[in-house]
């Protein structure tokens, strides 16, 4: 009996080291997950923009945590929804900002919130992961820094 009990209080105190620790790690999955969304649809949409040749946006929306795709193809600065909004991240207010990017066919990357470089930064932060900032420069390069 007596090597039972032991033997369930160091199950139980293997436990509470683990819980934290996997808890961890699903936070930085979590906001993992979000940045290769974020990237990849920004990439994917720089793509339609230079095969279709005419502009693209991509709306990333912070509430919401999706993304919604427009086109000019009049090339006249009126976009259209392309499709409906995307999820990018199952957890809500993971970007720190609602930013809108314009993807040129020529390559460049036109955004309200871009620096006086010319490059957009994205910082996405969940619970107590480390945060990665997204920087998408002036021609479409995709730089992430945990």
């Amino acid at each position: 009996m007596l090597e039972l009990v032991i033997s369930m209080g160091i199950v139980g105190v293997m436990t509470a080291i683990a819980v934290p620790v996997v808890k961890s790690s699903l936070n930085a999955y979590k906001l993992s997950t979000g940045v290769s969304s974020v990237t990849g649809a920004i990439q994917t949409t720089r793509y339609r923009a230079i095969q279709a040749g005419y502009p693209f946006q991509i709306v990333f929306t912070t509430a919401t945590s999706k993304y919604q795709i427009l086109s000019d193809p009049t090339d006249t600065g009126a976009f259209a929804n392309v499709g409906n909004p995307v999820v990018f991240s199952p957890v809500l207010n993971i970007m720190n900002q609602n930013t809108t990017i314009t993807l040129r066919p020529g390559g460049a990357v036109q955004s309200p919130q871009a620096l006086a470089n010319g490059n957009v930064p994205m910082t996405l932060t969940y619970s107590n992961a480390i945060p990665e900032v997204i920087t998408v420069s002036a021609y479409g390069r995709i730089n992430v820094v945990p």
